[in-house]
């Protein structure tokens, strides 16, 4: 089998799906802007379909307060699942590989843990994926990882080898997957696009290259319409519309298959941590299984069973996954155009908080590489991203019973947002409040200047039923505005930290 074919069909559909994921991105960014700052259409019956006559939501649960304890616990639980979901696919996958490519009479109990652990090494980036760690932190897990496994490996090595050897093979177990991963998660721009384009351009490459195969098999001989159309328009020209005419036919079954995604997504079908961790983790297992096509041919494909784990093992833990305890709901306010700071409270907060509760904000392009998910992304690419938007107070209340606040199969609640014109932001924030049991407020960067910053801080001061607001604050925050703003409010609601580490304490405190 040509593996440089396939190669060359994996690594075209991975850029293809960045340049593409970049350009959405941006396109997504700016139409959110122009609708935030928009007022909505008179007619705005496009936009909404809930009567106007609707009333503003009552709160409609008794507060619940979070548990440290049980978020910890939740926290552990997830990472052992994901870790041992890790080396289950890394054994499955070294005993296959030694029955089917290596020679059945290698396989060793002993022999087969060693590659498994080794095989095992994306078990790094997925305490990546579930920390939101950076990908410099990330890299340096993988590197800590496989320096460990190289010294494994050179102690159970039945016959000495160079190091620069296993340094080599090591090196070339992860050098495609990471570059693919990189490519398609490093930048904050695409990483809540790319992922969910990628089965499209992978799709849509791979019928390229199948397109130019066939070309190059009946070189030979080639038929009368590619002849003329050569001489007509030219060998690069041929070639480019060859490798095109493909996407014709396939545009329509790519778009299914994004739609059924996006469906799927909607019916919590998977998670958006699970879906990440399925397609890296079949990134690795296909460049895993690429060099071995060539001299075993289709039983190297064997590799990609162990995949098969992972929906295995998402519907067999879908209860012990669950949160034991009601959810308390978190509403996120913060200082807009602050996209570096937000982004890394969100990594290191919000992402911690939805092991066990419920997070409601008002949507900004701060925080889309954060929350963007397939449901949004493929309603703006149906050119209906405006009937996300709040059109009148009337229908704040409709936005509201729409909220998803049922936990994922795998235990975790998802972000909810308010999409809302510069006209019905105020609304969508009163509603919420009511809605919620505690309240970050991200200050880093507020001045008297800030107004819609001194609104929430008016609504969260006078709200009746809040126990506790969590302040974040630094050197750039006027901190003598907010308090002035919030003097009416009982005393002990507002609480004032200064590092990320003292909001999560916070959030939980009893």
């Amino acid at each position: 089998m040509n593996t440089g074919a396939i190669l060359t069909a994996l690594m075209l559909g991975v850029w293809l799906t960045a340049l593409a994921a970049w350009i959405v991105s941006s396109l997504y960014r700016r139409r959110m802007l122009a609708l935030m700052g928009s007022a909505p259409p008179p007619d705005a019956s496009h936009v909404a379909e809930a009567p106007e006559t609707q009333a503003m939501p009552e709160r409609s649960h008794v507060p619940v307060r979070a548990d440290r304890r049980a978020s910890r616990r939740a926290h552990w639980r997830h990472l052992a699942v994901l870790s041992g979901l890790s080396l289950l696919i890394g054994v499955t996958q070294s005993v296959l590989a030694l029955l089917f490519i290596y020679g059945g009479d290698l396989l060793s109990p002993g022999r087969a843990l060693t590659l498994g652990l080794v095989y095992a090494w994306p078990m790094a980036l997925t305490w990546g994926l579930m920390r939101r760690w950076s990908w410099w932190r990330t890299l340096l897990a993988i590197a800590i990882y496989l320096l460990a496994m190289l010294m494994l490996v050179t102690w159970r090595s039945v016959s000495p080898r160079p190091l620069t050897e296993s340094f080599a093979w090591l090196g070339g177990l992860v050098l495609i997957p990471v570059t693919i991963t990189l490519l398609i998660g490093a930048s904050g721009r695409i990483r809540a696009v790319a992922p969910y384009l990628l089965p499209i351009f992978l799709l849509l490459a791979g019928s390229s290259v199948i397109a130019l195969q066939l070309m190059v098999l009946g070189v030979n001989d080639p038929p009368r319409w590619l002849v003329v159309l050569v001489e007509t328009a030219g060998a690069w020209p041929a070639i480019v519309l060859l490798a095109l005419a493909p996407w014709l036919l396939l545009a329509w079954p790519a778009w299914a298959i994004a739609r059924a995604l996006a469906r799927a997504y909607r019916d919590k079908r998977f998670s958006d941590l699970w879906y990440l961790l399925a397609a890296y983790w079949l990134v690795v297992l296909v460049a895993t299984a690429l060099p071995a096509l060539q001299g075993v041919g289709l039983a190297a494909l064997t590799q990609l069973l162990p995949w098969l784990w992972i929906p295995l093992a998402g519907w067999g833990l879908r209860g012990w996954l669950a949160p034991r305890n009601a959810p308390p709901t978190l509403l996120v306010l913060r200082v807009f155009q602050q996209d570096a700071t937000v982004q890394a409270l969100f990594d290191r907060v919000v992402e911690r908080w939805r092991l066990s509760g419920n997070t409601v904000l008002i949507a900004g392009t701060d925080l889309l590489s954060r929350t963007l998910d397939p449901d949004d992304l493929f309603t703006f690419l149906n050119g209906r991203l405006a009937t996300r938007f709040i059109a009148s107070d009337a229908q704040v209340a409709d936005r509201l019973r729409s909220f998803d606040l049922a936990p994922d199969p795998d235990g975790r609640y998802r972000v909810n947002e308010c999409y809302c014109f510069d006209s019905t932001w105020k609304a969508a924030l009163a509603a919420l409040v009511q809605q919620t049991d505690v309240v970050l407020m991200d200050l880093r960067g507020f001045h008297a200047g800030k107004l819609g910053c001194r609104h929430e801080l008016g609504v969260l001061a006078s709200a009746s039923h809040l126990q506790r607001v969590v302040l974040l604050h630094d050197g750039s925050t006027e901190r003598a505005v907010a308090e002035a703003d919030v003097a009416d409010a009982p005393s002990g609601r507002f609480v004032w930290v200064r590092t990320l580490g003292e909001v999560v304490e916070a959030l939980h405190a009893q």
